[in-house]
This record gives C-alpha cells, structure tokens and sequence, in this order.
C-alpha cells in the first residue's frame, strides 16, 4: 500500500523557500510533528518525537517526552535502534519549540 501524500502541504513549504526532505512523503492522518534544522531550512516530518538521555560511555540512559540539555533529539523511534533523526545532544532549550544542539538548531512544531 502507498503511503499517502499531501502535495499541497509540501508545495506550500518548497514556496515559503524551506529545503525539503522527505515532505512529500508526509501522511497527516499519522505525521504529527514537521522539526526544521534552522541552518540550513532541510525539514522532515515525524509521527513521534523523543529525547534520549545518555549515559556517560555514550550509551542511551532513558527516553523521554520532554527536551533537557544534554539528551538528543529522537524522530520516530523503531524496534532494533532504528530512526528517522537523531540530533546531537542538546546544548540550549531557547524556547518550548526551539532547541540549540552541539552542531545545529532546530525548531519543532506540531502539524
């Protein structure tokens, strides 16, 4: 079954000057979250957004649904250590929405 997709959502980005990646692919019966990396504009869309805890040998601690300095941000999660994105750690909460990481920022917003 193909998944379905919203050209006029994807469009309306690609028309606002936001890099895409992977919007043509978003579903929003399930895609509930559009995170964009603020350096460059690339933007992708997520069904589940997660912030790992880490422990000190660099391993995953804990998962959780709220952002701290220190834990990564997590693009749906699958079984086997799979995902979509993976953030590095995050070095600055600058709002409820926007979060500064050791290489990038990024903004998180609810579709």
């Amino acid at each position: 079954m193909k998944k379905a997709k919203n050209k006029k959502f994807s469009q309306v980005l690609k028309e606002s000057g936001y890099k895409t990646y992977n919007m043509d692919l978003i579903d929003l019966a399930k895609d509930n979250y559009v995170v964009t990396r603020i350096n460059d504009g690339m933007q992708m869309p997520a069904s589940v957004v997660k912030f790992v805890e880490w422990n000190e040998n660099g391993t995953g601690k804990a998962m959780h649904d709220t952002p701290a300095v220190g834990r990564s941000i997590l693009l749906d999660p699958m079984s086997y250590g799979n995902y979509r994105w993976l953030t590095t750690e995050i070095v600055e909460i600058i709002s409820d929405t926007e979060f500064k990481t050791k290489n990038s920022t990024y903004t998180i917003h609810r579709v």
